[in-house]
């Protein structure tokens, strides 16, 4: 901040000359009670209340007895709440504004109150605390030796640059005009994400149903069934003798209409092996050698090798069984990730499963891509894999379950048309999703531009005949010495 930069009426002085710092409550444990009641009837705001600039419900509250509490913690419309002790360095310094009185709420000790002078606009001081200037002082505070404290005098000590009165009520008038704005596109643009989701869905339900190649089947006049002998023959090329059939735990046929000539066909008889990783790995962890593919790996459906281990195996270990080849499909089985489906379509480093995925070796890995489209699809394969996973309350699959999956299948020359067409759709959203990516950075960086110009003096017209803010801080040093 330079004040050589600032308007020329405009003055810097120090945050501890504009207000008064406030210590919070200080209680004992058997003075507070977590359920408010006729003796414990204060709340107490705590680190865990201030969030994004704001004070907003905690999930342990505590409230205290209205004897611990002195007037001047009770707080009040345009106090800023500032986290003053605590063990984290992306806490430290937090700011959250008061948007109105709490004649029923204080704040505990590890936090501290700024209340502006009378002087001033308590709007345009509370600002401050939003704005990159904060900020910045914060984070270098956190990054020296003060890590877990800011002093008194830390926040006291701060520089501050102050308009006169009037532009400082101005400044306050145009910025709420533009935060508003600001947050009125953010609320019309988080519905696009949404949006480009559902489009998606909708595409895949059409695809995995024979609705997006409705017209094309007509054209193209296919009079052969789906060739299921081509696909048991190679699944008997891989196998010395013929899978028995796993135990049917859905019959999604009888839900879901497909076009005459397809089929239904269980996951099992596409595959000739569905299996899991070994466990015991862990002592095999290393800075190098293969990777090893948890839950965690697999994130909007596509595998992510960025932060996954890597495991050395010994000769000795037999980890072929799990190496993940192109043409593979994975599900996570175990975990909050459950569910998710990545499909392999190119050659990748050395990689291997772990116990919380299931790989999925396709007798002919031209057919995953379609395969991959169904379990996406939140109207079969997908659904199937959330009522197995969920349906009895435990979010977690089991590899018969999985072998289970129905699968709508038509012939193979549909299966290339209904890839080539998602494939073309989803290029189109994504398109829309890197632009709103893009618009969105925009969007969201907008209120700090507005609180840079505010704190900067380029937010509203110069005009000479407010006066000096210079007067305004002798004002405000005689009103403290009286």
């Amino acid at each position: 901040m330079d004040s050589k930069q600032l308007p020329d009426n405009w003055a810097i002085t120090k945050l501890g000359v504009l207000s008064n710092l406030i210590r919070g409550v200080s209680y004992k444990k058997t003075d507070a009670s977590q359920i408010k009641t006729d003796i414990f009837n204060i709340h107490i705001l705590r680190g865990g209340n201030i969030q994004d600039g704001s004070i907003v419900a905690g999930k342990d509250e505590v409230y205290v007895n209205l004897e611990l509490i002195k007037k001047t913690q009770f707080i009040k419309k345009a106090d800023v709440v500032i986290v003053g002790s605590t063990g984290s360095k992306k806490l430290i310094g937090k700011a959250g504004i008061a948007l109105q009185d709490y004649n029923d709420t204080a704040f505990g000790a590890f936090l501290m109150l700024a209340r502006a002078n009378k002087k001033i606009n308590s709007n345009y001081f509370a600002y401050f605390f939003l704005s990159k200037f904060y900020r910045d002082k914060i984070r270098e505070l956190a990054g020296g030796v003060n890590i877990n404290n800011i002093r008194k005098e830390h926040i006291n000590d701060m520089r501050f640059p102050l308009p006169p009165r009037i532009e400082q009520d101005r400044i306050v008038a145009k910025v709420d005009t533009l935060m508003a704005q600001a947050q009125a596109m953010q609320k019309s643009l988080a519905c696009l994400p949404r949006l480009l989701n559902d489009f998606r869905q909708q595409v895949l339900t059409q695809a995995v149903t024979g609705k997006l190649t409705e017209n094309w089947r007509i054209t193209h006049n296919l009079s052969s069934e789906v060739d299921l002998e081509r696909i048991s023959h190679l699944r008997n090329t891989f196998l010395s003798k013929r899978d028995k059939k796993e135990e049917n735990y859905i019959e999604w046929q009888n839900q879901v209409e497909i076009p005459e000539k397809w089929t239904w066909i269980k996951l099992w008889e596409l595959s000739y092996l569905i299996t899991s990783g070994s466990r015991g790995w862990s002592k095999y962890y290393s800075d190098h050698g293969a990777y090893f593919v948890r839950s965690a790996e697999i994130n909007n459906n596509k595998l992510r090798l960025e932060e996954a281990i890597k495991v050395e195996l010994p000769r000795k270990v037999e980890g072929k069984r799990s190496l993940i080849e192109k043409g593979d499909l994975l599900i996570t089985i175990t975990g909050a990730n459950v569910g998710k489906c990545a499909c392999i379509t190119e050659q990748i480093p050395e990689s291997y499963v772990s116990q919380s995925v299931a790989l999925i070796k396709l007798v002919d890995i031209d057919i995953s891509k379609y395969v991959h489209l169904v379990l996406l699809s939140q109207n079969t394969g997908g659904k199937q894999i959330e009522n197995m996973a969920y349906g009895m309350g435990r979010p977690v699959l089991n590899l018969p379950q999985i072998k289970s999956i129905e699968i709508p299948f038509p012939s193979k020359k549909e299966q290339v048309e209904i890839v080539c067409r998602v494939d073309n759709l989803f290029a189109k959203a994504d398109k829309i999703q890197e632009k709103y990516e893009i618009l969105k950075l925009k969007i969201d960086s907008l209120p700090q531009a507005i609180l840079h110009k505010a704190f900067n003096g380029e937010l509203v017209e110069q005009l000479p005949t407010e006066g000096d803010a210079r007067e305004l801080l002798k004002e405000i040093e005689k009103l403290k010495k009286s």
